[in-house]
């Protein structure tokens, strides 16, 4: 696969250090990702919650720890070139992935791109009016209330988050839940604790009590739960306010649900022990390159977030600019190989398609992507 800047698109390449150094995949961890690419061929709707439970099971690992997401296909498929990016970079750890489908179709595309697939008709019907963000988001803390309550302990993460290290390594497991800050900061300590202020400004607006707001703002969209009563509390509670409120942006409502949490219910249910991911290790992909520009360290990144980049030209842009889209691509294409030499029937790279990709400020990024 390779990503191409339209003419007038200037790709301003920064030193390529984010990346370690890449492990060869076992054979027993491929055997794995075939295991669990077949059960998704055997069992391409997931259709009762018993169901669920029991690929949950199969997928996860031997802690009862996996790492999913939702989706939902677009028409020109640029989600498939996130998905790959994301499945490549993932590496050996693609093993313990729980991807769901919110439609049939989505998970057939996907699919025959070697990466497993389970489309979603267990969760209850979605009433009520959505917002552009689209079913797969009260899907997606549905899949995280369900798995929590019956154990599971969860990492989510968006597919348009670079993984540069095993994520199951670096978890801190002493914390009910963490998420990625969206903090506008490169180490979360250069503004006062109490006036801090979010990846857009005008964020602030939606929220009481402008910069000196009590709210943490997290990301949604790269976070770690373990299944802890406080933890499962906090999902409970917060499917429930946004399966009442579809419309309302997820983000927005977890800012206001995770503070109840915080705070202990006498002997029933002890605080959630929560905090933001270290800076250090995850980050959205702007405030990392300020962190390169004032020569911070950045060898020690877990995860990368294209966060607040509207556009998919634009997040496209930055992973090119360091060198990961290709890495996660080009992995994503070997294991692939690997697969269909295991007696899996996976895709193969047959033509090339360009995709025209908008970015902001009305310019354009083009693509051309091996399928």
């Amino acid at each position: 696969a390779a990503a191409r800047a339209a003419r007038g698109v200037h790709v301003k390449h920064q030193p390529r250090n984010l990346t370690s150094p890449e492990r060869e995949i076992t054979a027993a961890a491929l055997g794995r990702i075939h295991s669990v690419l077949e059960l998704s061929r055997r069992t391409p709707v997931l259709r009762s919650l018993d169901e669920l439970l029991r690929v949950a099971a199969e997928v996860a690992s031997t802690k009862r720890e996996l790492i999913y997401t939702t989706v939902s296909m677009d028409r020109a498929l640029v989600q498939l070139v996130f998905l790959r990016q994301w499945f490549g970079n993932l590496g050996a750890r693609a093993r313990n992935v729980l991807l769901v489908g919110a439609n049939e179709h989505t998970c057939q595309v996907i699919r025959e791109a070697s990466i497993p697939c389970f489309a979603d008709a267990a969760a209850p019907t979605q009433r009520g009016r959505q917002n552009g963000f689209g079913s797969q988001v009260t899907l997606k803390w549905w899949y995280a209330r369900v798995l929590a309550e019956a154990r599971f302990h969860l990492i989510f993460s968006d597919p348009d988050v670079v993984w540069l290290r095993d994520p199951f390594a670096h978890w801190e497991r002493s914390f009910d839940f963490q998420g990625l800050s969206d903090i506008r900061s490169v180490n979360l300590t250069v503004q006062s604790h109490h006036e801090i202020t979010c990846m857009r400004l005008w964020m602030e607006n939606m929220y009481e009590r402008s910069k000196r707001s009590v709210y943490p703002c997290q990301s949604t969209g790269l976070w770690f739960a373990r299944a802890t009563p406080p933890t499962v509390a906090f999902l409970r509670g917060l499917h429930r306010y946004i399966a009442d409120k579809p419309n309302e942006w997820e983000q927005k409502a977890f800012q206001l649900m995770v503070v109840r949490y915080l705070i202990g219910l006498g002997d029933e249910l002890p605080p959630l022990r929560y905090r933001l991911l270290p800076a250090s290790a995850f980050l959205n992909i702007e405030m990392l390159e300020a962190r390169q520009t004032l020569r911070l360290p950045v060898g020690s990144m877990v995860g990368v977030h294209c966060g607040y980049l509207k556009e998919e030209g634009d997040k496209v842009e930055h992973l090119e600019r360091h060198g990961l889209l290709l890495r996660g691509m080009a992995r994503h294409a070997r294991l692939a190989r690997l697969l269909r030499n295991a007696s899996v029937g996976g895709f193969v790279y047959t033509r090339t398609q360009a995709l025209q990709l908008r970015r902001k400020h009305n310019s354009s990024i083009r693509v051309l992507v091996r399928r």
